[in-house]
This record gives structure tokens, C-alpha cells and sequence, in this order.
């Protein structure tokens, strides 16, 4: 049987007709592996999507029209071309020989792990194009966790947030409300209670946030001991509950993707599952700290930039880290200092950009220090793609080729949620913190005008950054330092009146008083609006409804007073609703808030809130008796009188 693998697997690689192509080194490992070993490959599919036609029949649509097009397409393709791979995979996998099968549609392709002789059966299809070795590989070099802070009970809001200007975008009613953020990394502690009222609701199907693309589970948790992911997702939308506001917009939805273990380990089929699930599940920006170093291999840049280029034409805008190889240019020359995916281009190209070429989705994010010198680590451009089919574009000479990074943000000792401490936070360095801080401002742009294509929250992030290195965009730090105030100010919604929800305060009436609602509790909310259009807003109503079985509304209208461009208003009467006793602890609600004004404006937006907190509202005693404490539940925890059930315990008992 091994002789005949063997043969057959020579046959291939000398080009059998109709063969898929089976690349150098998944052969080396399949000559070296015994017929019971599982091997994690991906299998790509002859048939891709044509970005650029999507792109071009999509032009006229609106942007959610737009991405519900290009998911359709994308599915549809896969659907019919990977049907009868996919029904032998599930046959095999019945058998034992696959596991972990991840069918993909934002690139062509199928991840899975085999045995050998499925890997070489596969070779008959003649829809695949190519079967790829797909190890695993540490994607986190370079980022250091060199401490912690525990909560000091203010309103700190931390030095990298304030450094890019957020503060004062919120006093204008943005801070991300309504904007899905993907977090793709090591998963992310939805249970932090800076994170916890504020994570994508994923309904009954993905009940924890997100995915686990690593595991291949629905509880995409961060079990550290990096704590990477939960870090990155804190510097997106961490509101300062704990007592660090630590987040760029602190009302962002945080959608969790684990790709990677909590050390840092993962696949390239696992990255691309996890990306095709923010499109997929409709996360408008996705924050991607990780990526290969020296610039990627040949098919992973394909890969890679197929991805990204069709997350473009769905209307999908990426941060995604340079890397932090900059000080290590001996061993990562330019070209190759930024990582695969972070030297994709683009979705649009800044006037300093001499070579043109194809786009992305890609905001490549490099890291600056609090004196606004580049971090060391920070990866360098330019890069390039001229050997790189089917694009062969930003060719490279020196100086020359595709400009990376394309904006900073702050990088060095950042401080941020941490993984194993509900209410804790810890330091990091990397653009990996750098990346978060720039899928945060691109939040609050959407905040503002939710229907912004990637092209101009891009341009808008640079035409408006701080300059710190050569005049213009350079290699180092692209566009320059990110400022959300100026890039704020840039974006002009008109005509007409456009209103957003500013904020929400909720009041627990008859209940605990704790300004929270409660299993049990009646409570109120009042929420206010800002008009970010150009025109006045009049005749302001606004409708609550929601679909939640824990929430009963019993007063769901409140009108608004009039509001010119940029001034806010509060409703009233207050909204009210009785929370169900059975509503379990930390659950999320979201309700719909359907607004209505003169010229023609309606619109619904999302409110959504924490019922109670797990963390610190313990429910026991259990049927059994028992009451469950944890170092969180303080200053709750009750003080135990211990008796020494022992023989020389005064005759107290015997062991």
C-alpha cells in the first residue's frame, strides 16, 4: 500500500494529465508520513471569483445590496464546485480519515485534515486546482506582554487613545454604535467587562461572539496565555467599565474569529476561514494582527490577496498589522520586511503612490512610540507584486514598488483588556496594538456615515493622519500618525437630515438601584440622537422594538426635539420594559430603534445592553444548596468561619 502511494504520488508530480497539482513540500511530507497521520492542507479550486467583475456589476448597488451580491456569488461558486470534493471529504470524514473540513468561499477552497491516501485520491477531481501543505506556524513574532494594571476605579482614558484624538470624536455623538468589528486573532474574553455589553450577538447559532476557526467550535474564548486577542479587541471597543478606557470606539460590536491557539499558532486555511466568516456574517471592518513573515511565499500572497480583494468587492475594509521585523531587515530585507497579508494594497492609493496597480481591502498599519518616533519593530515597505500572478503589478526597484505601511497608530506600551482577569489589563507592544487602534478609527467613521466604501474611509484615515516622516506617504510610517478628529471632520453627510444614536442611559426603576437592568426588574431608557446631516431633523420619532423572548417593551415610542447639523437630542418619554426573571445573567439584548423625521428620513438602529453581570451578581444557592464565588464576585464574597474537622480539634470529629 505504501509502494503504491508512493508510485502514484511520483505520477502526479511528473505531470500526469488532468492531475491536480500537489505542491513540493505537502509531497515531501506525504513521503515521509505514516498512512494514519492527519496532514492539514488546502485543497483550491480550478474556478475563482472575478473580484474585478463583482466589483464592476456592483457599482450601481447600495452597499448592503452590494455585499449580499457578492456573498450570493461567491456561495453560489463554491457550491457547485466543490460538491462532489466536498461529499467524498464527508464520506472520509465519516470513516475517521478527515477532520476539522472547512468548506471556503472568499477564496475557492477546501481546509481539512487527511490521511494521505484521501490527499492522493484527491487528485482525481478534476475541478481542483491545487492541494497545498498547510502547517502550522507561530504568526505573533515580536509581540512582547511585559506586564499588568490592575483596575484604579477612574476614568483613565489610555495614552494611545488619546493620542489619535477619539476623545473628541465622541463628544460629537460617534464612538462606533451600530459597526461590527471582526477581531481575528487567538479569540477574544467576551466575559471582560469592558467588552461584555458590547459583542456581536450571533443568535442561537454562534452563542459566544464568533467562531473558533482553531478548534473548530462555536466558543471562540481566549484561553491565553498570550492574551493577544483580547488585547486587540480592547484597543478597538474597550468603554473603560473596569475603569481603563482603552478602545477607540468604545460602543463598536466586537465579532470574535479565533485562528490562532492562544500561544499564537495557526494555518493559513484557518486565517481565510476566518476572514470569509466576517464577510459572510457581516462584519463591516475586520482587525487582523498577524500574518507571515518575509513577506509570504508565492501562494500565499495568491491566496491572501484573492481573499481580500473579494472582502473589497463585498464592501469589506481590513486593518491588518505591518509586522514587526523592521529592526531585522538582515533577515527580512525590503521587499519582504511586511507580512502576507499586510502587503496587499489598498483599497485606494494615495497620490504619492507613483506605480498603480490592482486594490484591496488592506489598510496595512504600522507603530509609532508616545514621542512619536517609529517603534523599532515596525516593519518597512516598500513591497512588491510584480511576480506575483494574476496581478504581476507594483513592480520593485529600489525606493520603489508598492508604498507600506499605510498609516501608524500607537504600538508601544499599550495598555489594553487582559485575557485572565475580567476587569484587568496588561501592556503590549507590536503593531499588532498599532492595527486595533486604526479598525477602531475606521469604526467611528462608519459611525457617522455607515455607507463610506473602504476606498474613502481609507483616504479619508490618510489625507487627514499627522505627518512625521518625509512629506507625503513614505515606508516608515505611511500617511503618518492617525487623527480621528480631522478624518472625522472630513466626512460630509448630506443632504438632508441623518440621525444616530449618540447615547443611552438605563435606570433600573423599583429595582436594585445599581443603574442596571436585572432579571426581574422594570427599567427605563432614554436615548439620544445626533443629527450628523446637513440639514435640520424635525419631527423626530422613535419606535423600540426587539426580538428578544427576555424583554417585554410597555412603552415604545418617544419623540425627539428638532436638531440642526451636529446637535443632539434626548427622547422622551423615557422607553420602558420589563426585564423576564429567567433572562440569564451577562446576556445581550438588542433592540431595534426605528427612527423617523421630515424629508423622507427613516432609518433603523441598533440599541443594545447587558442584563445583569455574571461577574459580580452571583445567583446561588444551586438547587443542591451551593453558592459559586470567584475572585471576581468582591466585595459579594462572604467570609467563612473554618472549622479543622481532625483528631486534634477539641473532639470536633476524626479523620
Amino acid at each position: 500500500m505504501r509502494k503504491l502511494a508512493l508510485t502514484l504520488l511520483v505520477l502526479i508530480l511528473a505531470g500526469s494529465a488532468g492531475a491536480a497539482t500537489i505542491t513540493p513540500d505537502l509531497a515531501d511530507k506525504l513521503a515521509s508520513s505514516p498512512a494514519d497521520e492527519m496532514i492539514r492542507v488546502m485543497v483550491t479550486m480550478e474556478e475563482q471569483a472575478d473580484a474585478a467583475w463583482m466589483t464592476a456589476v456592483t457599482e450601481p448597488m447600495s452597499k448592503p445590496e452590494r455585499r449580499q451580491f457578492v456573498v450570493d456569488h461567491l456561495n453560489g461558486l463554491a457550491a457547485r464546485t466543490q460538491a462532489e470534493v466536498l461529499a467524498y471529504l464527508q464520506d472520509r470524514q465519516a470513516a475517521g480519515q478527515v477532520r476539522k473540513l472547512m468548506p471556503v468561499s472568499i477564496v475557492n477552497l477546501i481546509a481539512c485534515e487527511a490521511t494521505p491516501e484521501v490527499i492522493l485520491a484527491l487528485v482525481n477531481f478534476p475541478e481542483i486546482a491545487e492541494i497545498a501543505y498547510d502547517p502550522e506556524r507561530y504568526m505573533l513574532d515580536g509581540t512582547e506582554k511585559f506586564g499588568t494594571a490592575a483596575t484604579d476605579g477612574t476614568d483613565e482614558i489610555a495614552w494611545g487613545v488619546a493620542d489619535v484624538h477619539a476623545p473628541e470624536v465622541w463628544l460629537q455623538g460617534f464612538n462606533g454604535t451600530g459597526i461590527i468589528v471582526s477581531v481575528i486573532d487567538t479569540g477574544v474574553n467576551y466575559n471582560h467587562l469592558d467588552l461584555a455589553d458590547h459583542m456581536w450577538n450571533g443568535g442561537a447559532q454562534y452563542p459566544h461572539h464568533g467562531y473558533d476557526f482553531y478548534n473548530n467550535d462555536n466558543d471562540p474564548i481566549d484561553q491565553g496565555p498570550l492574551g493577544h486577542g483580547t488585547h486587540c479587541a480592547g484597543s478597538v471597543a474597550s468603554d473603560g467599565t473596569a475603569g481603563s478606557q482603552c478602545g477607540v470606539a468604545p460602543n463598536a460590536s466586537v465579532m470574535a474569529v479565533q485562528v490562532l491557539s492562544g500561544a499564537g499558532y495557526g494555518s493559513e486555511g484557518q486565517i481565510i476561514a476566518g476572514i470569509n466568516f466576517s464577510v459572510q456574517q457581516g462584519a463591516d471592518i475586520f482587525s487582523m494582527s498577524l500574518g507571515h513573515a518575509g513577506g509570504g511565499t508565492l501562494s500565499q500572497k495568491q491566496q491572501y490577496r484573492t481573499a481580500c480583494n473579494n472582502a473589497l468587492a463585498a464592501g469589506v475594509i481590513g486593518a491588518v498589522a505591518a509586522g514587526n521585523e523592521g529592526a531585522q531587515q538582515g533577515s527580512y530585507p525590503i521587499p519582504g520586511n511586511v507580512r502576507v497579508p499586510g502587503n496587499c494594497p489598498p483599497p485606494w492609493l494615495h497620490p504619492d503612490q507613483v506605480l498603480t496597480g490592482g486594490l484591496s481591502c488592506v489598510v496595512t498599519c504600522g507603530a509609532t512610540q508616545q514621542s512619536h518616533a517609529i517603534a523599532s519593530f515596525s516593519s518597512r515597505g516598500p513591497v512588491t507584486w510584480a511576480t506575483v500572478s494574476p496581478w504581476n503589478d507594483y513592480a520593485y526597484n529600489p525606493g520603489m514598488g508598492l508604498i507600506d505601511p499605510d498609516i501608524s497608530a500607537p504600538g508601544v506600551g499599550i495598555k489594553s483588556c487582559d485575557w485572565d482577569n475580567n476587569s484587568g489589563y496588561a501592556f503590549m507592544d507590536g503593531t499588532s496594538m498599532a492595527t486595533p487602534h486604526v479598525a477602531g478609527g475606521m469604526a467611528l467613521l462608519l459611525s457617522k456615515d455607515p455607507s463610506l466604501t473602504p476606498a474613502l474611509i481609507d483616504m479619508h484615515l490618510e489625507n487627514t493622519a499627522t505627518g512625521l516622516g518625509a512629506a507625503g506617504k513614505d515606508n516608515t510610517f505611511g500617511s503618518g500618525l492617525m487623527h480621528c478628529l480631522n478624518a472625522i471632520n472630513a466626512v460630509v453627510v448630506g443632504p438632508g437630515p441623518y440621525l444616530v444614536v449618540a447615547n443611552k442611559v438605563l435606570d433600573d426603576i423599583g429595582g436594585n438601584n445599581n443603574g442596571a437592568p436585572d432579571p426581574g426588574e422594570n427599567c427605563s431608557m432614554v436615548v439620544t440622537l445626533n443629527n450628523v446631516g446637513q440639514d435640520p431633523a424635525s419631527n423626530v420619532i422613535g419606535i423600540l422594538s426587539t426580538t428578544s423572548p427576555y424583554l417585554t417593551i410597555t412603552q415604545n415610542s418617544a419623540t425627539y426635539p428638532n436638531m440642526a447639523h451636529l446637535q443632539q437630542g434626548t427622547g422622551s418619554p423615557p422607553y420602558l420594559f420589563t426585564v423576564s426573571p429567567s433572562c440569564p445573567q451577562g446576556t445581550t439584548v438588542s433592540c431595534d430603534l426605528y427612527v423617523t423625521a421630515d424629508s423622507a428620513f427613516a432609518d433603523t438602529l441598533l440599541v443594545n445592553f447587558l442584563v445583569g453581570d455574571p461577574l459580580n451578581n452571583p445567583t446561588g444557592p444551586d438547587p443542591y444548596g451551593y453558592r459559586a464565588y470567584d475572585p471576581y464576585d468582591a466585595p459579594e464574597v462572604p467570609v467563612f468561619q473554618w472549622v479543622e474537622i481532625s483528631a486534634d480539634s477539641g473532639g470536633l470529629g476524626t479523620l
